[in-house]
């Protein structure tokens, strides 16, 4: 990102939800590092801790408060808070996780939980924010989501829907908050090496070639920051994706046959490993 980018966002204040780590954690150090305050968000006190501690190391402007975004009273406890220091010009809705379990072996507390995360904990964060930025006439959204967000990928069908309706919900809120002068933009980024795939279901997960293609952490946070700059709606990184996605609207009943046997065959592998 050049120099000119990096000043636009000297003395902004920048909320990140899953801010402790992955995606969101790197995010935080590149807006400081820009001159931004930034406020990280995360659900466990001792990472979050951690993360601060790095932080505070780069700049004095690093705050980190703890909640867990599909708790309703929590994030009204979360905003309550960061009020007390400064509304956000810009929120990032980063906080996430999945599992690689098919429905008919998931509860429905994982269920809840991931959709919770992954899309309703954005939509309280920013229902919650939206008096303050109105107020101001004017705010940056910026919603994380992933490329399962735009093209079905299984397991988890769960997590698939979550951010595939958090596409649809930016896009909807985009056209309602234009009045107010608040963007709304969605980053959808490829496989990234994160604590993401700590959960112990991933250990399951039949080898592939897909594993073995990741995108650079800095890459998706560029990207990000990038996007901030213009007025796209949605970028994709790497930006390939798009074009597959493009490509797929050309075509959408060859796309659901070709993605469909791909899905069909991920579930297959992984019900054949289980079973060994």
């Amino acid at each position: 990102m050049s120099d000119r980018g990096s000043a636009m966002f000297e003395n902004d204040t920048v909320v990140i939800t899953g801010g402790s780590s992955g995606i969101g954690k790197a995010l935080a150090l590149a807006f400081l590092r820009a001159g931004a305050r930034v406020t990280i968000v995360g659900n466990q006190p001792a990472r979050l801790e951690d993360a601060l501690q790095e932080m505070k190391a780069v700049s004095a402007q690093a705050t980190a408060l703890q909640c867990d975004v599909s708790d309703l009273t929590q994030v009204r406890e979360l905003v309550a808070r960061q009020m007390d220091v400064a509304p956000p010009d810009i929120l990032i809705n980063n906080a996430g996780f999945a599992t690689y379990t098919p429905v008919e072996q998931a509860t429905s507390e994982e269920i809840s939980a991931l959709v919770g995360v992954n899309l309703l904990g954005a939509m309280y964060v920013t229902r919650e924010f939206l008096p303050w930025m109105i107020a101001q006439r004017h705010g940056r959204i910026v919603n994380i989501s992933s490329v399962a967000g735009r093209i079905v990928i299984t397991p988890n069908a769960s997590y698939c829907a979550a951010k595939h309706g958090m596409v649809a919900w930016s896009d909807a809120l985009s056209a309602e908050l234009h009045q107010f002068g608040i963007t709304v933009q969605v980053v959808c980024p490829g496989r990234v090496e994160t604590p993401f795939f700590d959960d112990p279901s991933f250990a399951a997960r039949p080898p592939s070639r897909t594993t073995n293609f990741s995108v650079p952490i800095e890459k998706v946070t560029r990207a990000t920051m990038d996007a901030l700059g213009s007025n796209r709606f949605l970028t994709y990184v790497p930006r390939w994706f798009g074009l597959a996605v493009w490509m797929s609207g050309l075509a959408p009943a060859t796309a659901h046959r070709v993605i469909g046997r791909v899905n069909r065959s991920r579930i297959a592998a992984l019900y054949d490993r289980v079973a060994q």
